[in-house]
């Protein structure tokens, strides 16, 4: 029988919320006759999404002939990237299975069909890119006219664009019958901070006085990674699911603390009348935050709750306290940023450190989800065990590189998204020149060259960490000569991650 299935996507959490516009793409699909349907909530500039990925692979596996058509509601559900659309395309076309667009006719099938596609990927990407210049101009005007931003901490609200105090109420404690104003409990905050001097502390002293537990609930990976509804159990689906479990704040949740997001509200300047900018810095995999003495701040927007000589205390304070991440040690660790746990993906991160009797301090690593309730993986991996597996896994893949003859690889054909974006703009070619023909053909021409250049770099990266690392680790005694410098520098340029369970090291993948 054939089937048809159904992919939809939302860009954000509170677009399904809000106005359950997720669920109402799913009811148009099975209006169409879908018997099962695909999901994400993530933004088209993400290549990478679990529904997605799900979708292709079933594809692939499903029985020739089974599957009749994949409806989406418009083409940019599916993404904004012409290497994206064509890797799924490659699937159907080799499944024998029709695109459909409820809200666009297309049809991928003639030239015509194809030229319409790429227009419209041209004109998605484009929005994208004037949308990210609209906001990055708008933040410059808003940090040069000195006003806040749309958001605000915990304890304040924007009014006319400047930040002012909330005074409406907040929580009220049965202990000492003290009620608090939302500015109040801020304030209240710093002072348990001043008082414990530390952030999980902190942490740990506000989770009780609040009576909100310190870790959120856990999560299996099973439920997680759920994105395929049928049919019959559309009406019951839960699309909760893709969200995460992170700590929510006052007034969409409890008043629930994170070291990390408690240390991010101690050390925001709008408490001492700053308004900081330039907070996040763009990278390959999402926004990253920077430092906080990394921030540009207009300073005397308005009136704050702290002074600015407390505002300065609180970060050295951070900044002298060694029980937390956030302060680099004066030990170099050689696995900065490589350790990944196997059972979540989380990061293994440096938890405590124990002299031994010879002088010798060795550290224990442990999962970084496991303190959140996010990780099952309770047992920490010693740092002096961990270095005997490592050096063991790159002197066996030394050894395996050596028995090598040749370390050129053949000329690999062209990646099959390449041929296809070839094969489209040899058709735009012959087509009469204008405007939106042209904007095509220069989309189409930068995707082959970015995704050519990045196989190349792969390519020839890859055979330079082969050579390079059988030449060194031939002998265990180069890796036990080297410092904790050497060693990092050596891990950083080779590696790429060290995947442990619980005490072992299960594998090394290379740059």
């Amino acid at each position: 029988m054939n089937e048809k299935w159904f992919y939809g996507r939302v860009s954000t959490v509170e677009q399904q919320e809000d106005r359950n516009a997720l669920k109402k793409q799913m009811e148009r699909g099975k209006n169409a006759g879908c018997s099962r349907f695909y999901w994400d909530i993530q933004s088209r500039t993400t290549e990478v999404r679990d529904g997605l990925q799900q979708l292709i692979d079933n594809l692939q596996v499903a029985e020739k002939g089974a599957i009749s058509e994949l409806v989406v509601t418009r083409i940019d559900r599916i993404g904004s990237s012409s290497k994206l659309f064509y890797t799924l395309m490659e699937v159907l076309r080799s499944q024998g299975i029709k695109l459909v667009a409820l809200d666009q006719t297309i049809d991928t099938e003639s030239l015509g069909g194809e030229l319409t596609v790429d227009i419209l990927l041209a004109a998605s990407k484009f929005e994208i890119k004037m949308l990210s210049s609209r906001v990055s101009a708008e933040r410059k005007h808003r940090m040069t006219q000195r006003k806040s931003h749309r958001f605000a901490p915990l304890g304040w609200k924007v009014v006319c664009d400047r930040y002012v105090r909330d005074e409406g109420w907040c929580v009220c404690l049965l202990e000492g019958k003290r009620c608090f104003q939302v500015w109040e409990l801020a304030l209240f905050i710093f002072e348990v901070f001043n008082e414990c001097g530390s952030v999980r502390k902190t942490c740990d002293v506000l989770n009780k006085i609040f009576g909100t537990p310190s870790k959120v609930e856990p999560r299996t990976r099973k439920e997680a990674r759920k994105h395929i509804i049928d049919g019959e159990k559309l009406d019951d689906a839960d699309f909760s699911l893709s969200t995460k479990n992170t700590f929510k704040r006052y007034p969409w949740a409890s008043l629930q603390w994170s070291p990390s997001g408690l240390k991010n509200f101690l050390v925001n300047p709008v408490h001492a009348g700053g308004t900081p900018f330039n907070v996040t810095t763009k990278s390959p995999s999402g926004k990253q935050l920077n430092h906080f003495d990394k921030w540009d701040c207009n300073w005397d927007t308005h009136e704050g709750i702290i002074s600015r000589e407390q505002h300065e205390q609180v970060k050295q304070t951070i900044r002298r306290n060694t029980n937390n991440r956030w302060v680099a040690s004066e030990r170099v660790n050689p696995f900065a940023n490589l350790l990944k746990c196997s059972n979540c993906g989380g990061a293994l991160t440096r938890m405590s450190g124990q002299t031994q009797r010879g002088g010798n301090l060795v550290n224990y690593y442990q999962c970084t989800y496991f303190s959140l309730g996010r990780c099952d993986r309770k047992e920490m991996i010693r740092s002096d065990k961990l270095e005997q597996q490592v050096a063991d896994l790159l002197v066996k893949e030394a050894t395996r590189l050596s028995g090598m003859v040749n370390f050129d690889e053949d000329k690999r054909e062209e990646p099959a998204e390449v041929r296809e974006l070839r094969d489209t703009l040899a058709g735009l070619e012959r087509l009469p020149v204008n405007p939106f023909v042209e904007k095509a053909k220069d989309g189409i021409r930068e995707q082959i060259s970015s995704t050519l250049n990045l196989n190349e770099k792969m390519t020839t990266r890859s055979l330079l960490v082969r050579e390079e690392l059988s030449q060194m680790f031939r002998d265990r005694d180069f890796w036990d000569s080297r410092t904790p410098d050497d060693k990092k520098r050596i891990l950083n340029r080779l590696v790429r991650r060290i995947i442990v369970d619980r005490r072992i090291v299960l594998g090394i993948d290379f740059l």
